[in-house]
């Protein structure tokens, strides 16, 4: 007779027993499917053959349950098979859960097959559980549910295997179901709002057909519900605090598609009244209200309030003015202490407590980069007050280290308000800083392109430590390039090494380079021309703390020695074949990079910089006639100063489209007039950015929709250099959406938008007669080869070289950020 039912219950009352009794075991025998022996079982139940047992008990009810917690068996049952006096015999009967041989899914792609195998651990030898396969079940539907197949059906089929009963095939049948798309969403009630209004600020979640193939109008039930609420949270963010939602309906207009209508109850609207702080000793009440900005008789935005005192996106509310000051433990209480008629008088209780400073810091998840390269780009330090502004900024710093993965950067904070202390544990994770370089872009029928090799986070301390070798001394974040590009008829050889931190104290940044270029062709005539370039620069940037410390301050010098080999150079009325030309320089420049977290696809902040190049004026100081010297001779030593500057911003808009827009401007001046503005340094506009056949000390700005320098401001000879300009102007607008942000690779598209153009002389200049293009494009960025993509853009003005528009353009980039 059972003593226990078979299902697990502290309940054994059901086994037929009215009061408890003592028994003595005799024995127990095992039953059923199951490869345990006796002893395996009684040693794993605790249960010994000679103790007394009482029957129902707590012994045997914890030996039924730990069988059970086991996951080993599908039916545990505990029967009597005799008793004898003050002895009894038990029999266990189990049947043991099947072991997994293989599964197979039916109905899901390769790659989502794959992903739920390792998802769900289905590896042979796994148990197969109930519990188990709701999970399957749960995570399949849930995927679909997602993709707009809100019916999505999992069924299981077990094929035991002939040779061991034990073990069986596991199909998993998936029939996903008809996708379901939104007809339409209609409301009913709203006055206040109108239908398209709701539509696009509640139901960013919930979006019906249209032609905007960005916006998904598949049917997800969850999000739905939370864009039930988003509804109601909208009417409280325009003052309808008493809104609510009388009845939503979906109905099934045919198998493919639904329609919504929604009821609201609007209520009517309320308006601020008097707005009073208490507790507050840290901030007077004054910055208080300016931060608060709500003023009386405001309608009475709930939603917009209680992000100004508390959780606001940009961080500018009155929690995190407390917190930035150290007072993470600090309160803010919103309280409506009157409401007469439609207005609301709000006090806000505020509990200070006391600052919290931060006792350990510390950081896990790096295994190359050496500790203090880390712990000196921190802004969080042991000791410091809490500062929630400096957490983010450590995380913009961290990112832009290039070391880590930015999206998977997670500051952990573990808070004690007991010692009013902060335990912070930066959780990273490294990714590979070094690239194969392949750099390069197509255009004006010609390719340039670079190979090199490029370290982001190396030693030279390590250099003769052969154990630091794997496969090059890596972890104390200095940079080593060196890089060779090669194009129809030119060579370029370069190695450049930064070190980010000088003296390891200060963040100040020396660098250096090396490079030599050579190009060569022959002209109409057969002859040989060449044109080689060798120069050198050193550069110092160092971090400012004011105005504030995104900004940094750069100097560089530098030096370049241009030889012409019946090289025909033509600007204007300029023109040399031989000689040489050398140009020493003094850039200073100032920076101010916030974009982030992630420096491959910025989602907000800005990007700006202002410079200027001067070299010595030569013509004013060494008295010489430049009005009778030939050319070669009057640019034997360069003198000019150049001007640019360049700001772009970056927002996140509606989902996780992030808008990118800005200009740049570049201005050549020369300090004589007999002088005039040198042949070199000039600014080359169109294409890729990177051009081929010339390369003479040139600035080459990126216009897409246009071939390679077609907007040079010179004459359209195939041989000769175009001349370039003296004065340039660019404006970008460009849409970015991305579509994986993974740790192997960061895929986004883009839609773009820009204009620019060059002018040969400044006289000339008219910063609104532009260039125009527009396209779309694709970048795909990957650690070991920097960045890859195209752009297909039309330019819609005619170039120096036509009067038809340029039309269609295709652009290969490789390795370029523009």
């Amino acid at each position: 007779m059972p003593v226990l039912p078979t299902v697990p219950s502290q309940d054994i009352s059901q086994a037929g027993y009215t009061n408890p009794q003592t028994y003595m075991l005799a024995d127990l025998e095992i039953s059923g499917e199951s490869k345990f022996t006796k002893n395996q079982i009684m040693r794993f139940t605790g249960l010994r053959l000679g103790e007394k047992l009482e029957i129902p008990g707590t012994k045997i009810n914890n030996a039924l349950k730990k069988l059970w917690k086991s996951n080993l068996f599908s039916d545990v049952d505990l029967y009597v098979s005799k008793t004898e006096s003050d002895k009894i015999y038990l029999r266990l009967h189990l049947v043991g859960l099947p072991e997994l041989v293989e599964a197979k899914f039916n109905g899901i792609k390769k790659g989502k097959r794959e992903d739920f195998t390792k998802e769900h651990k289905l590896d042979p030898g796994v148990k197969i559980t109930s519990n188990l396969k709701n999970q399957i079940r749960n995570s399949i539907k849930g995927h679909y549910l997602e993709k707009g197949y809100p019916e999505a059906k999992v069924d299981f089929i077990e094929k035991k295997k002939e040779e061991d009963a034990s073990k069986i095939d596991l199909e998993i049948n998936v029939d996903k179901g008809e996708r379901v798309r939104i007809k339409s969403i209609d409301f009913e009630g709203n006055n206040e709002l109108r239908d398209g209004q709701l539509r696009r600020k509640a139901m960013k979640g919930t979006k019906k057909k249209s032609i905007n193939f960005f916006k998904s109008s598949k049917f997800n039930p969850t999000k739905y519900r939370e864009d039930l609420k988003n509804v109601i949270e909208e009417y409280k963010s325009i003052g309808f605090r008493d809104a609510k939602i009388i009845s939503d309906t979906v109905i099934k207009v045919d198998p493919n598609n639904i329609a919504i209508k929604i009821e609201v109850e609007e209520g009517k609207p309320y308006y601020l009244g008097d707005v009073t702080f208490t507790g507050n000793s840290v901030f007077p009440t004054e910055i208080l209200e300016r931060k608060f900005a709500y003023q009386k008789g405001d309608r009475y935005d709930a939603v917009g309030i209680q992000k100004k005192i508390s959780g606001s996106e940009k961080d500018d509310d009155i929690s995190t003015m407390y917190m930035d000051r150290g007072y993470l433990f600090s309160q803010m209480i919103p309280i409506e202490k009157n409401v007469k008629n439609d207005t609301i008088d709000l006090e806000i209780k505020i509990i200070e407590g006391e600052p919290a400073s931060y006792n350990r810091v510390t950081f896990s998840g790096n295994d190359v980069t050496y500790d203090h390269v880390i712990a000196r780009e921190l802004r969080t330090k042991p000791g410091d007050l809490f500062s929630k502004t400096e957490i983010k900024r450590t995380l913009y710093e961290l990112a832009a280290l290039g070391y880590f993965e930015p999206t998977q950067i997670n500051p952990d904070i573990q808070p004690d308000p007991e010692t009013n202390s902060v335990n912070l544990n930066w959780e990273l994770v490294h990714k590979s800083s070094s690239q194969v370089e392949l750099q390069g872009g197509y255009g004006a029928g010609t390719f340039l392109g670079t190979l090199g090799l490029t370290f982001g986070n190396f030693s030279v301390r390590n250099l003769f430590n052969k154990d630091a070798w794997k496969p090059v001394p890596m972890g104390d974040g200095q940079s080593l390039s060196l890089r060779a590009q090669a194009g129809r008829g030119y060579q370029n050889f370069s190695v450049s090494f930064t070190e980010p931190w000088i003296g390891g104290k200060r963040p100040t940044a020396l660098s250096t380079s090396v490079y030599y270029s050579r190009y060569n062709y022959r002209d109409v005539y057969g002859q040989e021309a060449a044109l080689n370039i060798i120069g050198a620069t050193v550069g110092l940037s160092k971090l400012l703390t004011w105005p504030d410390d995104w900004f940094r301050l750069s100097h560089s010098l530098s030096y370049q020695r241009y030889n012409f080999d019946n090289y025909a150079l033509t600007v204007g009325d300029l023109q040399y074949e031989n000689g040489s030309s050398n140009n020493f320089n003094y850039t200073i420049g100032l920076t101010r990079n916030s974009s982030g977290p992630d420096p491959i696809f910025p989602q907000n902040g800005s990007d700006m910089s202002v410079s200027l190049t001067v070299t010595p004026p030569y013509s004013l100081l060494n008295g010489k006639d430049y009005s009778t010297l030939e050319d070669v001779e009057k640019f034997e030593w360069l003198e000019y100063y150049k001007v640019k500057a360049r700001a772009y911003w970056y927002k996140e808009l509606a989902g996780k489209m992030v808008l990118k827009i800005g200009g740049e401007f570049g201005y050549l001046g020369s300090y004589n007039s007999e002088v005039g503005t040198i042949p070199f340094e000039r600014f080359y506009l169109g294409g890729t950015g990177l051009m081929g056949n010339r390369f003479d000390g040139r600035e080459i700005v990126p216009l897409r929709g246009y071939d390679d320098s077609t907007q040079s401001g010179g004459t359209a000879d195939d041989i000769t250099p175009t001349g370039g300009g003296s004065v340039y102007d660019k404006f970008t607008l460009e849409l970015r959406y991305p579509i994986t942000m993974g740790q192997q690779a960061k895929i986004f598209a883009l839609g773009f938008a820009e204009a620019g153009n060059t002018w040969l002389d400044t006289k000339d200049f008219k910063p609104f007669e532009l260039k125009r293009s527009a396209g779309v494009g694709v970048r795909i960025f990957m650690s070991a080869f920097g960045m890859l993509g195209f752009d297909f853009g039309y330019g819609f003005d005619n170039t120096m070289y036509s009067n038809e528009p340029s039309g269609w353009q295709t652009h290969f980039i490789i390795g370029q950020q523009f």
